[in-house]
């Protein structure tokens, strides 16, 4: 199984770093077509983050980084590189903005039960007469909260992100304009919700 997970998180990476590297091909041969030039070569790095971040001592596992590359597939090929966020509709509204949120809960839960495991001990525990071993079995309940809550934080984070680069920049990534708060809600609640659903599986150790 293990095996099985390098070799799809190796093809996973191999293959958003090869979209990056056909879309930026293609703008060169037709740039108004493929204008984000700027986006198809962030393409090509994103995926391998993980690698580069191991070089300062910031490990991540392989369930991880498999999650990490579906996400980017998601928000980042299909959604900026091919402009989904702007083109797909359900109903006449947009919609893929909030598919990519509701994403991130679960992306942001896997994380924070990254954290939860790198950074918790364990506990002694006896196993043979007087021997001890040092077991990761921390509370369900705590667990629960943590992940849940650092979904919230990174939702907020991300939003109070997006306020900034619109206050800056004159941008309008929240939409405000046009939907007052409710686009940032939305969002908020919707990665909230998907962090809560997978707190439950990813608390149980």
């Amino acid at each position: 199984m293990k095996k099985l997970h390098e070799k799809l998180n190796l093809t996973f990476k191999i293959s958003i770093a090869l979209f990056g590297v056909s879309l930026t091909i293609a703008h060169f041969i037709d740039p108004a077509a493929w204008p984000k030039i700027y986006s198809y070569l962030v393409t090509i790095v994103l995926p391998f983050i993980p690698d580069f971040l191991k070089f300062f001592g910031i490990y991540s596992s392989t369930r991880l980084q498999i999650a990490f590359s579906l996400f980017l597939g998601l928000a980042m090929v299909a959604g900026i590189d091919f402009d989904l966020y702007r083109t797909l509709y359900i109903f006449g509204n947009p919609c893929f903005d909030k598919v990519a949120h509701l994403s991130s809960g679960f992306m942001a839960a896997f994380v924070a039960k990254e954290i939860l495991d790198q950074n918790y001990d364990g506990r002694e525990v006896k196993v043979s007469g007087s021997k001890t071993a040092r077991v990761k079995h921390y509370d369900t309940r705590f667990a629960w909260l943590f992940i849940v809550s650092f979904v919230a934080l990174t939702a907020a984070g991300w939003e109070s992100y997006e306020f900034l680069y619109d206050k800056i920049t004159g941008g309008s990534m929240q939409t405000l304009l046009a939907s007052g708060v409710d686009d940032t809600m939305w969002d908020i609640l919707g990665a909230l919700s998907m962090g809560i659903i997978a707190a439950f599986p990813l608390s149980k150790k």
